[in-house]
């Protein structure tokens, strides 16, 4: 690629089609298999990967002072990294090892074709005051190709915790290697130009002193990880952090001398936020954590924190300044691309990060699904602006192409573009950032409302032992997710055993967790992913349910019943009667199942035919009769309110009526009304 100046489809269509595909793959996501990977990939190892391969060699070129070859070299190595990443990905759809073998060596051959020829033009070219960027590029180059054949063994699949190491391991070497080493690389000259200032003094001297820290950090934490030595990987993050607090301080200086005011510096300076974040997170959830199931369960919480709020926001606000510059023109077609891609910058920045960071709390399914879609919508309005900012730059080059027209009379002055945010008042710009928090709060407000049973329920956070004391026992009971369906969704427990459930996601399609009123919770679990859930000591019944968006209320629910003793505790005593005195006189117990004595008769509860008479005269004759009216254990006690209580004349099948002050007390079968009898 040449650093010719406009646009460059090679250069700047596969980012912008990767984009595109993200986007298009989160809103379609519980359609497709592997949707998390897939949306992950198509950001990292697509758009990412392709800007990485793009701007570095730019950056290398302009750094090194080097003229960039004019044969077809650069354009066959994008072409075939772009090429490998889509057989990747068609490979891991299509659950076929072999493609995706093939497709990860050709990302594998472009990267490492990238860095050997980075190499080679930092060795021949003159000594230069931030040749130090290079080694950067280069030390990122040689992480991909080991995090790629991390990535190839894991979809092949290895043997047990070695697969979930494994996977740590990959993200470990591709996110805060190949990614972290590149953007801190780029910042060290990119930072204080997006800013325009100057570069403070020694900034090349931290940076080489950070480099080989980072390095070790990388590798620390991928080789902790892969042996499985949790002390060595919290070790290799905090080193780490370590490498990026060594080149803080000219981050600092130069955002200090001129603090950010634009849309591609905002973002810029939220991605380094959530970078270090997140590595202090990680750093966190490793050295805390009882196993690797829970630091990789705890890991895909962080996860989204990484991609969405280090290397999206990183990628957009780098190409918001740069494509500008790209397109070239002179100062006046710059600027009206960068008022196009600037427009409603706090806004955007606002909205990304405040729902980023709902989204990540323990909030309900519906707001974390409502805050997510924020997200993408602040991220996605960098495509439609970047082509207003194409069609801006176009315009502006034609309109000085072309020579002036001196009008025949004083016209009055028309409107040009928004000003930049630089430009525009700081109420204006605060009024927009209010505004990307209120929408976020909205959007809080509109989950709970679609949601409301996930966000309070009536049962949540009570103890599940519910004093019962603990047997010793372990009740083990394997439970799949499938069509919508726990299978089993009834679960029996004895009374004060310890409840463990083999969770499987057997679905092919959906993602599905299991939260329990006592507030225990599985986590979300892909397609073919299981967890093991410990209930603890059970000592009442309990509730399940999948919290996904609409999965309970499909019937995804999940019922534990506890045997052996009262689920519910000591029942409540019933308050005494004021009006009757407590005899001996009680129902039997209630007995739904007994059949009925032989020759029993059950009345007919049809009512007889309207007569044509509009006068009715009736004398109810009330009295006390001891009678059966149901088979022995069918009759259950009724109060009824005085002005309810309609009696006929004692008869067969009609049951009793006792007179109290104020009330009647009617004893009935459960299976029947008893009909009102009336005569003359």
């Amino acid at each position: 690629m040449s650093r010719a100046r406009g646009f460059s489809p090679l250069r700047d269509l596969p980012a912008l089609l990767w984009l595109i595909a993200t986007g298009a793959a989160t809103l379609v996501h519980p359609f497709v298999p592997a949707p998390r990977w897939l949306m992950m990939h198509l950001l990292l190892l697509g758009a990412v990967t392709h800007s990485i391969m793009v701007w570095s060699r730019h950056f290398a070129d302009t750094l090194l002072r080097l003229d960039p070859p004019v044969g077809p070299t650069r354009t066959r190595r994008l072409l075939l990294l772009n090429g490998g990443v889509l057989v990747v990905i068609a490979g891991v759809l299509l659950a076929v090892w072999p493609v995706v073998a093939v497709g990860a060596g050709a990302v594998v051959l472009a990267v490492a074709w990238h860095g050997v020829d980075l190499f080679r033009d930092l060795r021949r070219a003159l000594a230069g005051r931030f040749a130090i960027t290079v080694r950067y590029y280069v030390a990122a180059a040689a992480m991909l190709p080991v995090g790629a054949g991390l990535g190839a063994l894991m979809v092949r699949g290895l043997d047990g915790p070695l697969q979930l190491r494994a996977m740590l391991a990959h993200a470990a070497v591709n996110v805060l290697g190949w990614l972290g080493l590149t953007v801190v690389g780029t910042l060290l000259t990119l930072w204080p130009t997006m800013l325009r200032t100057r570069i403070a003094a020694g900034t090349e001297r931290r940076a080489a002193t950070a480099l080989p820290v980072l390095l070790l950090a990388v590798s620390t934490t991928a080789g902790g990880t892969l042996a499985g030595a949790q002390p060595a990987t919290v070790l290799g993050l905090l080193l780490y952090l370590a490498g990026l607090a060594v080149l803080a301080p000219p981050f600092a200086a130069a955002a200090r001398t001129t603090p950010p005011r634009h849309f591609a510096t905002w973002s810029v300076l939220a991605a380094v936020g959530w970078l270090v974040g997140g590595v202090a997170a990680l750093a966190i959830a490793t050295g805390t954590a009882d196993s690797w199931s829970q630091v990789h369960e705890r890991v895909g919480w962080i996860t989204p924190a990484l991609a969405a709020g280090f290397a999206a926001q990183i990628l957009l606000g780098a190409l918001s300044y740069l494509i500008p510059v790209a397109l070239g023109g002179g100062p006046r077609p710059v600027r009206a691309a960068n008022v196009e891609l600037d427009r409603g910058g706090a806004l955007r920045v606002t909205l990304v990060n405040a729902s980023l960071l709902v989204s990540l709390l323990p909030v309900p399914s519906a707001v974390r699904v409502v805050t997510s879609m924020l997200v993408l919508a602040g991220l996605a309005a960098f495509l439609p602006l970047l082509f207003r900012a194409i069609r801006a730059s176009r315009r502006a080059r034609a309109a000085m192409a072309s020579p002036p027209e001196v009008p025949a009379a004083p016209t009055p002055p028309r409107r040009g573009p928004l000003p930049p945010a630089a430009d525009r008042p700081r109420g204006q710009l605060a009024g927009l950032a209010a505004t990307g928090l209120a929408v976020v709060v909205l959007g809080v407000a509109v989950g709970v409302a679609v949601d409301p049973v996930a966000l309070s329920s009536s049962g949540a956070g009570r103890d599940a032992a519910a004093g019962v004391p603990a047997t010793g026992e372990i009740t083990r009971v394997r439970v799949e997710m499938v069509d919508m369906r726990f299978v089993p969704d009834r679960i029996e427990v004895p009374a004060g055993n310890q409840l463990v459930i083999d969770l499987v996601n057997v679905d092919e399609g959906d993602v599905h967790d299991l939260v329990l009123d006592s507030g225990v919770s599985s986590g979300r679990l892909a397609p073919g992913e299981s967890a093991v859930v410990d209930v603890g000591v059970v000592g009442r019944d309990m509730d399940g349910w999948c919290s996904v968006l609409g999965h309970r209320q499909q019937g995804m629910v999940l019922r534990v019943e506890v045997s052996g003793a009262s689920s519910a505790g000591p029942a409540p005593t019933p308050a005494p009667d004021p009006h009757h005195s407590d005899g001996a006189d009680h129902p039997p117990p209630l007995d739904l199942a007994a059949p009925p004595p032989p020759g029993f008769q059950a009345r007919d509860a049809a009512l007889p035919p309207l007569s044509e008479r509009r006068v009715h005269r009736h004398t109810f004759t009330v009295s006390e009769l001891e009678q059966a009216v149901a088979p022995p254990h069918h009759a259950a006690a009724v109060d009824l309110p005085r002005h309810h209580a309609r009696p006929g004349a004692a008869r067969p099948g009609r049951g009793r009526v006792r007179h109290h002050a104020g009330q009647r007390r009617y004893d009935r079968p459960l299976d029947r009304l008893p009909r009102r009898q009336s005569g003359p």
